[in-house]
């Protein structure tokens, strides 16, 4: 049965923030991040396949446990949040990965202050999964994390990770000065910090770094020496270089 105009109309406006908050629900596109989600027990209420493309999955995919519609290559082009559409794309409701670190717990989080870009957001995410962090804390100010382009570019991380919004000051406060990290211009050369057991490691927005609350709540000021030119790193960039430190 193929979908109606309506239905075709709600799961396209979910490319708006306002409808994703109200509904509840975020699309998910693409074969595998849609399979992580589904893996990871995440609900899913709408699953779309474009025509023919249920013969290309695998055999033991979890999509093709869960019901699904195929549709036209038409409809997929008038639904995709991506530069070109891909042949699955899941509607899911927004839920939480449960949350459990506290303060001085064996294990770091990261903090996110006012990061604007989702690539980014989506990409530290997946950092976090990678280096096996407890989770990531984000300002209220923070990009949305149900973004298309924060779901895309955490591939399938999300579904995993613990992500929480709140007040970043407040969270950092709870703990320890000598078990936070910030990262900041000017401050120890990363190369020469000793991570604990466990703490912060707080990481400041593309445009303007760390609030000044949030740095002087921190024990340990760390920076990544520069070799060359470049004003500045990618956010995302700056948290996979001091994930990789911290696990060495």
């Amino acid at each position: 049965m193929m979908l109606s105009k309506a239905e075709v109309k709600i799961i396209a406006s979910l490319k708006l923030k306002k409808n994703r908050q109200e509904t509840g629900q975020f699309v998910v596109e693409g074969e595998k991040t849609v399979e992580e989600a589904l893996k990871a027990g995440w609900t899913c209420t709408r699953l779309l396949l474009r025509e023919g493309h249920e013969n290309k999955l695998k055999s033991d995919s979890p999509i093709l446990r869960q019901g699904y519609e195929e549709v036209t290559p038409e409809t997929m082009d008038r639904l995709t949040q991506l530069s070109s559409a891909s042949p699955v794309l899941g509607v899911f409701g927004q839920q939480e990965v449960p949350w459990s670190w506290q303060p001085g717990d064996k294990n770091h989080v990261l903090v996110l202050d006012q990061l604007r870009d989702p690539g980014n957001l989506g990409t530290i995410i997946r950092i976090a999964d990678w280096f096996g962090l407890a989770g990531v804390w984000c300002s209220t100010d923070t990009v949305e994390l149900w973004n298309s382009k924060t779901i895309q570019s955490s591939m399938g991380s999300i579904f995993r990770v613990p992500v929480c919004y709140g007040d970043a000051l407040e969270f950092v406060q709870k703990e320890k000065s000598d078990r936070i990290y910030a990262t900041v211009l000017g401050g120890t050369d990363l190369r020469q910090t000793s991570f604990g057991e466990g703490g912060l490691l707080l990481i400041g927005s593309e445009s303007f770094g760390l609030r000044e609350a949030l740095v002087k709540a921190a024990g340990h000021k760390i920076t990544i020496p520069p070799f060359g030119q470049a004003e500045s790193l990618n956010a995302a960039v700056a948290t996979g270089i001091v994930c990789s430190h911290l696990r060495l």
